[in-house]
């Protein structure tokens, strides 16, 4: 059985979430992660009060879903196929890992790539970059300017962001790893395997 971890997304406002994964392993360029359906995700409110649903969707039973962390870098990739086939790219400040718990926290600019997006141009109004018959579409940008604003991150590490967003869509929209068919080919044996949503291990730290 992969060993378990503890992922926790934090935002800047003060929420964050947390669920299980387990960890498929590592590659020269980062680290592998999967969760079944089944698997469960709590809410925390900057208020301290918790909510428990499904993760990946949060009607039951869930959906599963396959991650990656790059050794280098911040951002979070995830593929699935529920509520529809597509990868999506969380930016955020680089993934801490300590012991079985790891995190990132949130810069909430988001990119997402549907895989024979055959949307017409002009009927979606989110930025959108095309290349090689891919698409890449950007989301949220409205809401990092409302974090420079809130003074909840700087101006240069929003630009930063920004960069590292065009630096991931360019990785998508030229098929480099770990942006590749063996990534979709990889999801579908996590979810051959059939595992069971996983379970926190007894003595683990939790968030």
């Amino acid at each position: 059985m992969p060993r378990v971890l503890t992922l926790v997304k934090q935002k800047l406002n003060g929420n964050e979430g947390s669920w299980l994964t387990y960890h498929l392993g590592d590659d020269e360029v980062g680290s592998w992660l999967f969760h079944p359906e089944g698997t469960s995700y709590t809410s925390r409110g900057a208020d301290g009060r918790e909510a428990t649903c499904f993760s990946g969707v949060p009607e039951y039973p869930g959906c599963p879903v396959l991650y990656f962390a790059p050794h280098q870098g911040g951002w979070v990739a995830a593929w699935r196929h529920t509520p529809w086939t597509a990868i999506t790219v969380d930016l955020s400040r680089p993934v801490t890992r300590s012991g079985d718990v790891w995190g990132f926290i949130d810069l909430e600019l988001d990119l997402w790539h549907l895989p024979g997006d055959d949307t017409p141009p002009g009927t979606d109004p989110r930025p959108r970059i095309s290349r090689h018959g891919r698409t890449v579409g950007i989301a949220d940008d409205d809401e990092l300017d409302d974090a420079v604003s809130r003074e909840w991150i700087t101006s240069a590490e929003a630009a930063r962001t920004r960069d590292e967003a065009r630096y991931v869509a360019d990785l998508i929209l030229d098929g480099v790893s770990p942006f590749t068919q063996a990534a979709w080919e990889r999801f579908e044996q996590a979810i051959a395997r059939r595992l069971p949503a996983p379970q926190q291990p007894q003595g683990s730290l939790r968030p």
